[in-house]
């Protein structure tokens, strides 16, 4: 049998990780909109990272106003948030296309702590998701993800947390 040659794929020695992301945000009984954001990771190690991230998306109240009740000084509001969380790669491996190339890949847990600031209320929110990020390059991260940005508020007259879902697809450079 013949053996054949591989190189063994690596991230670069870098452990800084700057990237862009955008997706949908879906909120708590305001429905879904596009949500862009901009995350800086650094690699405590092969298993750990710890992100910043910072988003934006807008936030409408149509189905309100259509029945009489607006709940927003304007039909469309900004909402932004920020998060400082805790990752953990549980599943590093490598990802598949062909029988010819084969990508460096790693599925993650987040965890995170930030803010949420809507309709002038800033509102402690945590975070919880989890995600694949995929090395074409030593140096290119693509990434998708999925979180829950949880937070209380009582904008509908009652003090309970709303579950905002996240799904976003990104890339990020390594230096």
């Amino acid at each position: 049998m013949e053996r054949r040659e591989f190189s063994v794929p690596k991230i670069d020695t870098e452990n800084w990780e700057v990237g862009l992301y955008a997706g949908v945000l879906s909120v708590d009984d305001f429905g879904s909109r596009a949500i862009y954001g901009v995350r800086a990771t650094y690699h405590v190690s092969e298993d750990f990272f710890m992100e910043g991230a910072y988003a934006a998306s807008t936030v409408v109240d149509t189905n309100f106003r259509n029945i009489g009740l607006p709940i927003f000084p304007n039909e469309e509001e900004d909402l932004t948030f920020y998060s400082f969380s805790l990752g953990y790669n549980f599943l590093p491996g490598e990802v598949f296309v062909g029988t010819k190339w084969a990508m460096t890949s790693s599925m993650y847990f987040i965890f995170g702590v930030g803010n949420t600031e809507f309709i002038g209320e800033d509102d402690l929110t945590y975070s919880v998701g989890f995600g694949l990020r995929v090395l074409p390059r030593d140096y290119l991260a693509l990434r998708i993800e999925a979180k829950d940005n949880i937070f209380e508020s009582d904008l509908l007259g009652t003090n309970e947390y709303k579950h905002n879902l996240e799904f976003n697809l990104g890339f990020s450079v390594f230096f």
